[in-house]
């Protein structure tokens, strides 16, 4: 991609200069029995729907979290309370209660990896490009992906306008299906929605000083009949303006399917071949062993995958390996990653990519800093935290399965009887028991190797629930489609993830198409 990157907000330096200051304050003198870093976040939101009645919002929202790490265990004070006099109140108080609840600690700490000791040769060129050189702990490191468009330079005005007029032209669509095809009706409601975080983090500890600054732009637009039928498309990812693109093919998507749905068939449950699109790939990716291969699930012993892991057994096929890669910042043809990626964790690890199955046997888990010392398995760069007014969990990143040989039409061709599966419908898992179900909006038919262009719905009219236990389907992956990407990387869509009901963070699925021999359906 030909762009910019975006330089550390100048309002920010201030701050971020007083933040070594108070990491004196919390760890001066104790390095070898505790450990501490300071995090701050800002978070700068535009947002503009465009429907029957149109609104705006705007936000900014800043916080700083201080962390002592003592014994194993976390202590944590955070504020929004940024003014210099604050700052250092909160941190020595913070620090004499430390020093009270614990004068003297017989354990010794973890020490943090200092610059030259990385291993650069397994981080992206994203991120080495823009490391200086002669990097020592006070060197500030600044980290941004490359934009066409200064997201700074957006406003409220240009998103509203961008969402307005992707609803004119939707809306134009939608009337003249309706005018050249008596079958269909025009869409009974359009709407458009744009948004645009510009999320800057900083994290300094005794060895690193380092900040990313992570534009996410998103464009949504959704189509619906006057009986209640949907089409929607999603467009953005991790960049400015240019990437809250509709292609054609997305458009069809919003004003032609809720049409066709509104007249589709309802399916017969039962097991099927069902060959899955990237946005359900990735959400079988999420649900299958995304979530039990976190290291704090791992921890409170809620995963099935931690004793299949030491006793190496098989859990799919030789197809089934899935991805957690952070630092995403391109996929198959496209320039720009998507919302699950960063440079580093918010706990300052440095992203990685990282095979948490691969072949069918299960790898270590994804981690924060806790589990990984807690299961004494390797760091990874999976330390989220919802906002600076959440705690930290392990979470997902990019999920995903990886390519295969094939080309959408070559697996359309082996399949005899079946359904294409595109867009999801969301996802739920049992990490303990080893079963999920993931959701389609509509199921396309294929018979003797070709899409016959019917569509179908749900037994009850509304979406496909894809549903199996983990090992079963993961044995029945028959093959997959190639990617592109010279990387090797297959498309991801623009996600999230909700762990345990009510901790939401960006995170990215996808994967290939895939070919699966038997899914129950219903």
């Amino acid at each position: 991609m030909k762009g910019t990157r975006t330089k550390f907000p100048a309002h920010l330096q201030e701050t971020r200069t007083l933040m070594s200051e108070l990491l004196e304050i919390l760890e001066g003198g104790r390095t070898d029995d505790w450990y501490s870093f300071v995090w701050l976040e800002e978070k700068k939101s535009l947002g503009s729907v465009a429907a029957v009645n149109e609104n705006t919002s705007e936000s900014l929202d800043r916080g700083l979290v201080f962390r002592i790490l003592v014994d194993g265990q976390n202590f944590e004070k955070s504020t929004n309370k940024l003014d210099r006099a604050s700052l250092i109140e909160i941190a020595t108080k913070f620090r004499a209660e430390m020093d009270d609840s614990y004068p003297a600690v017989k354990a010794a700490s973890y020490q943090p990896v200092p610059w030259t000791k990385e291993d650069l040769s397994t981080l992206g060129k994203d991120i080495t490009t823009q490391l200086p050189e002669n990097l020592d702990p006070k060197t500030e490191v600044h980290f941004s992906p490359l934009c066409e468009e200064n997201p700074f330079d957006t406003e409220i005005l240009t998103l509203k306008k961008l969402c307005s007029s992707m609803r004119t032209e939707l809306l134009e669509k939608s009337q003249k299906l309706a005018k050249d095809n008596d079958k269909y009706e025009e869409l009974a409601e359009v709407r458009s929605m744009g948004r645009q975080e510009i999320i800057t983090h900083v994290f300094i500890d005794r060895e690193k000083n380092m900040s990313q600054t992570l534009p996410i732009t998103l464009l949504y637009s959704m189509g619906m009949t006057k009986t209640g039928q949907v089409g929607r498309c999603i467009s953005g990812g991790l960049g400015g303006l240019e990437v809250a693109v509709h292609t054609e093919s997305d458009k069809e998507e919003v004003t032609l399917r809720p049409l066709q749905l509104s007249i589709a068939k309802k399916l017969v449950p039962g097991r099927y071949q069902v060959i899955s699109g990237p946005d359900v790939t990735g959400v079988i990716a999420h649900e299958a062993f995304g979530h039990t291969q976190e290291g704090d699930t791992w921890m409170k012993g809620r995963s099935i995958a931690q004793d299949l892991h030491t006793s190496k057994t098989k859990v799919g096929n030789d197809q089934a390996s899935i991805m957690n890669y952070p630092n995403m910042f391109s996929m198959e043809d496209l320039s720009h990653g998507t919302n699950g990626s960063y440079f580093f964790d918010h706990e300052g690890e440095l992203g990685r990519p990282q095979k948490i199955l691969d072949k069918g046997i299960l790898s270590n888990p994804m981690t924060d800093l806790t589990a990984s010392l807690r299961l004494n398995v390797p760091r990874t760069a999976n330390g989220k935290r919802e906002s600076w007014r959440r705690p930290l969990m392990t979470r997902q990143t990019n999920t995903y399965f990886t390519p295969g040989d094939k080309t959408l039409k070559e697996l359309i061709g082996m399949v005899s009887e079946g359904y294409l599966a595109k867009w999801a419908s969301g996802g739920m898992e049992d990490p303990k028991g080893g079963s999920l179900t993931a959701g389609t909006s509509y199921l396309e038919e294929i018979k003797d190797g070709k899409l016959t262009g019917a569509i179908f719905l749900g037994p009850s009219g509304g979406h496909v629930e894809l549903s199996d236990p983990v090992f079963t389907l993961l044995d029945s992956i028959i093959a997959k489609s190639k990617s592109v990407h010279a990387s090797d990387v297959p498309e991801n869509k623009f996600g999230g993830c909700g762990k345990y009901h009510k901790e939401g963070v960006p995170a990215g699925c996808g994967g290939p198409y895939i070919l699966w021999d038997s899914i129950n359906c219903g």
